[in-house]
């Protein structure tokens, strides 16, 4: 079977969207949120933001990617407000220390994370009160920027304006796509999370098995491990992000061929009766639990000293969620490449994170905002041996080879996993768009429970095909199923 065959736009709804066809798509590209405990506190009251304004050239040129070394030249000042989770609070606060002229209130919350909809409420209020708008946020939630950059919110400044095309032409050309609202770049993409295959080395030797290449050798794999060592997994099908972490790399059309207010949901397609075929034997078997991976219940049984990981599908940060989550002992897990369904050509994948920043235009220091944000994702990375660790793939390129560098050279993997982290970063399939609504919540709420319920995920799928109609239709998409 030939892959999809997608045409790649700049379209309202920011992502690369294309014609429709029967077959797989020949093209892939590269961006979703990733969890991170929140903790809501901030450090000074958020003072009054002035009225809407242009943001201003950064006040400092990004140095050569390295530790987390200030900019070489910086004159940014004055007073300056973030919004972070919790994983880029070490960010914020390496910024404060090398910047001492720019007086910050660091404020963390949830990140907006797993389909939430908090920043909605917060920027009408703040709309509706003519002030208390952060000059930065940053979002675990990939699509944010999309209605960030629309009514009612008109939220989300230029980002290409503030950071300047020198700056911005070194990100992906599918990475500023997702960024791209009506033509206007809108944020800037802090990582890059290609979906890989994460495997248990140690364990895979001592049990004798291959690591397979294809979906369909992945699944026969589980179903051996179900009747040989019961109790191990393969995977986990409990995440809120589930579809994106299957059905994206399959050319499922959940959310593609989006056009102005337009969508395709059409959850019959073979793309995505296939995926959850395959998947249905090994959530039933225990091998693909319905558990979410940063679950107390998962650690417990899964992670640390009971060590019964053995694949894991799932995003180039999980490297942290091994090392950091789960506890799995040094010197067992890698990663390999992407998964094959079956012979089609070329590989494509799924990608979940790819965490926006974003620049508001009612910020009263427009120049410290675009040199924070130019700090943040170009200069900001830690050595691999600090906790401060970049967790995913950075978004811009010069960064990324000190990234890998670093991830190679740390002696907690089995074999370097930097090589199909790097060769995914380039396979995302480009056809999955983004939205202004939230779909993870709907996976969680028709899928999930149901998987947990007993169900097979097959007789779920009609479900979950409804009811993302009906948050796409309120608002305020056209649907088509076909």
């Amino acid at each position: 079977m030939q892959r999809r065959l997608w045409l790649p736009v700049l379209v309202t709804a920011l992502a690369l969207a294309g014609c429709s066809s029967s077959k797989k798509s020949t093209t892939a590209a590269s961006s979703t949120p990733a969890p991170a405990p929140s903790a809501a506190a901030s450090t000074t009251a958020a003072p009054a933001s002035a009225p809407a304004s242009t943001p201003a050239a950064p006040a400092s040129t990004p140095a050569a990617p390295a530790s987390s070394a200030a900019p070489a030249v910086s004159t940014a000042s004055g007073n300056l407000t973030v919004w972070v989770d919790a994983v880029r609070l070490p960010d914020a606060k390496a910024y404060q220390a090398a910047h001492p002229n720019v007086k910050m209130n660091i404020v963390t919350f949830d990140g907006d994370g797993n389909g939430a909809t908090s920043l909605q409420t917060k920027i009408q209020l703040w709309n509706k009160a003519g002030s208390g708008w952060p000059d930065v946020i940053f979002s675990e939630q990939v699509n944010d920027p999309v209605w960030m950059a629309q009514a009612p919110f008109n939220f989300a400044a230029d980002m290409g304006a503030a950071l300047g095309k020198s700056v911005t032409s070194q990100w992906p050309a599918a990475s500023l796509a997702q960024c791209t609202v009506n033509g206007t770049l809108v944020c800037i993409q802090d990582n890059l999370a290609p979906v890989v295959l994460w495997v248990n080395q140690k364990l895979m030797t001592q049990f004798g098995y291959t690591v397979p290449k294809t979906w369909q050798d992945w699944q026969a794999l589980g179903n051996k491990v179900a009747t040989e060592h019961p109790g191990y997994i393969i995977g986990a099908s409990g995440e809120s992000y589930g579809a994106w972490q299957y059905f994206w790399a399959n050319q499922c059309p959940l959310e593609s061929n989006v056009s102005g207010q337009k969508v395709t949901i059409n959850v019959t397609d073979v793309h995505c009766t296939e995926m959850a075929s395959l998947l249905d034997p090994l959530i039933k078997n225990g091998t693909v639990p319905p558990l979410s991976v940063f679950s107390p219940d998962f650690a417990k049984k899964y992670g640390g000293t009971a060590d019964k990981v053995l694949m894991m599908v799932g995003p180039a940060w999980y490297t942290s969620v091994f090392h950091d989550t789960l506890k799995t002992p040094s010197g067992e897990m890698t990663a390999a490449p992407p998964l094959q369904w079956g012979t089609d050509s070329p590989v494509t994948t799924g990608q979940i994170g790819g965490g926006p920043w974003i620049i508001s235009k009612h910020s009263s220091n427009p120049a410290a905002a675009a040199d924070f944000v130019l700090w943040s994702t170009t200069v900001f990375n830690p050595p691999s041996t600090s906790p401060d660790y970049r967790p995913g793939l950075p978004g811009y390129g010069p960064l990324q080879g000190p990234w890998l560098t670093g991830l190679t050279s740390n002696n907690y993997w089995a074999a370097d996993p930097a090589p199909a982290i790097k060769a995914a970063a380039s396979q995302i399939w480009s056809g999955w768009d983004l939205v202004t609504y939230p779909d993870q919540p709907v996976w969680s709420n028709t899928v999930v429970t149901g998987l947990v319920a007993g169900k097979s995920l097959s007789s779920l799928m009609p479900a979950f095909g409804k009811a993302l109609g009906q948050a796409a239709k309120a608002a305020g998409y056209t649907v088509a199923t076909s």
